[in-house]
């Protein structure tokens, strides 16, 4: 947790505890967005009982109720940002506490099959079957009632839950690859004003009522931003422009969940054009791949605050398109402030922290990592890439990178040493047995088309 205090309006705190994503219903009764990674959207194909089972679900989770273990009404929590994703601690059902990714994309909680949700022991009922983007074949989840989740002094009880075991995450090849145990979202989000430090790394929930006073006297440094709330999830308007001289005003899904900057998605938007320079990014959804273009843009504008030359994400099938919207704001911009989520008041607030305006690079090595327990694990390599041309395999595990070890905490770290504008980064890695070190060149993968 970082240790210095920043010069901006804080939300009062409570103790800190000690300790070491999925959409509501939309139209064509598909059943929300999940963006824990980039492209993956999740579908639940309902029909016949399992449309009583999802109104059953919808039912338990309208007559939930939370409750404080404090007279203040909130409660302070640390978290961990991991590959760009916040990790909060969560109790469920009274256990030790297990990680969640907060993501304010997710309808719906979620738990995940992993080492340490194993040992919950839930009680599984109403199996239902789920589908995402790509063509491979339809997963089965299950729905868990009658579930508490406790965050640091509160605590949600009586919610139905959404469990996926391990073989219905195809990005997730071993438990070794499963890096948190849950999502929580909508539920929070509605229930509670969410004030997200990113430069203490402490994420307050409150109670409304209990935080209007204090957002009353917020600082002018914080400015306030409209929010429409639509199918429980948060949009608000920004302004991109693609290149230099061009904007458009883009309806986008503030979703703390996606690890990108920013995704678009064209054929929403008539002033969104494909890129002429870019490179492809092919990520994996629950049913196969999901094929984005990756360019420069020239500027995003937030309430007025702008920033220079990020990498977008042009969906060419599969983009958020829910609700009108045209894409997806995504953690790697909104860590650069810190952010208060209002959902009572319908709005959010912005102040720029120590973040603010750090480049936000794109990948220059051909590498897809992804965390694991021995460090990170490649994923694909881009044909064509620097990683292509070393001896990286597919499957091997980055353990160091100029000699740090690659760790959760270290990861992102990683990726962004790989987009920066160094000629090579020192790799060493483990493949099978065999532990190996090689100078990796750096080059750009933007291209004419």
């Amino acid at each position: 947790m970082n240790s210095k205090t920043p010069p901006v309006d804080t939300f009062p705190s409570t103790p800190l505890l000690k300790t070491g994503v999925l959409a509501t219903p939309t139209r064509k009764q598909r059943w929300g967005r999940a963006w824990l990674f980039p492209g993956m959207a999740l579908q639940l194909l309902l029909s016949g009982c399992q449309l009583v089972e999802m109104a059953r679900f919808s039912y338990a989770n309208a007559k939930a109720t939370h409750q404080w273990a404090n007279d203040l009404r909130n409660t302070t929590v640390p978290f961990t940002l991991v590959d760009d994703h916040i990790i909060v601690p969560v109790r469920v059902n009274g256990s030790e506490p297990l990680n969640f990714v907060l993501d304010s994309g997710a309808g719906a909680t979620v738990i995940i099959e992993s080492r340490d949700s194993r040992a919950l022991k839930l009680e599984m009922q109403g199996e239902l079957p789920v589908s995402g983007v790509g063509t491979g074949p339809d997963q089965t989840a299950y729905i868990v009632p009658d579930t508490m989740l406790s965050v640091g002094d509160m605590s949600l009880q009586h919610l139905s839950v959404i469990y996926l075991p391990l073989e219905a995450i195809p990005f997730f090849d071993d438990l070794d690859h499963v890096y948190f145990d849950g999502v929580i979202g909508a539920q929070f989000f509605a229930r509670f004003t969410v004030y997200i430090d990113y430069d203490r790394q402490e994420v307050t929930f409150s109670e409304p009522s209990a935080a209007a006073e204090h957002l009353a006297k917020l600082g002018t440094s914080w400015r306030e931003v409209p929010l429409q709330i639509e199918s429980g999830l948060p949009y608000m308007t920004a302004q991109v422009g693609p290149q230099p001289g061009k904007s458009a005003e883009v309806k986008l899904l503030v979703d703390t969940g996606f690890r990108g900057a920013v995704s678009l998605t064209p054929a929403t938007h008539q002033d969104l054009s494909e890129p002429l320079e870019y490179f492809e990014s092919v990520d994996q959804g629950l049913s196969g791949d999901v094929i984005s273009r990756v360019a420069m843009a020239d500027s995003l504008t937030l309430s007025g605050y702008r920033l220079h030359d990020l990498p977008i994400r042009y969906a060419m099938a599969g983009g958020e398109s829910d609700n009108g919207s045209n894409g997806i704001l995504g953690n790697a911009v909104l860590q650069q402030f810190n952010v208060v989520f209002d959902y009572a008041n319908k709005r959010l607030f912005l102040t720029t922290n120590r973040q603010f305006e750090t480049a936000v690079s794109a990948d220059r090595s051909g590498l897809q990592i992804r965390p694991h327990v021995a460090g990170g694990i490649v994923k694909r390599i881009a044909p064509g890439s620097a990683g292509q041309a070393s001896a990286l395999q597919v499957g091997d595990i980055i353990t160091t990178f100029d000699d740090r070890p690659v760790s959760y905490q270290t990861i992102s770290d990683l990726k962004r040493t790989l987009g920066s504008g160094r000629a090579s980064v020192r790799l060493c890695w483990l493949s099978g047995e065999e532990q190996r070190c090689e100078d990796l060149a750096l080059a750009s993968r933007f291209s004419e088309h």
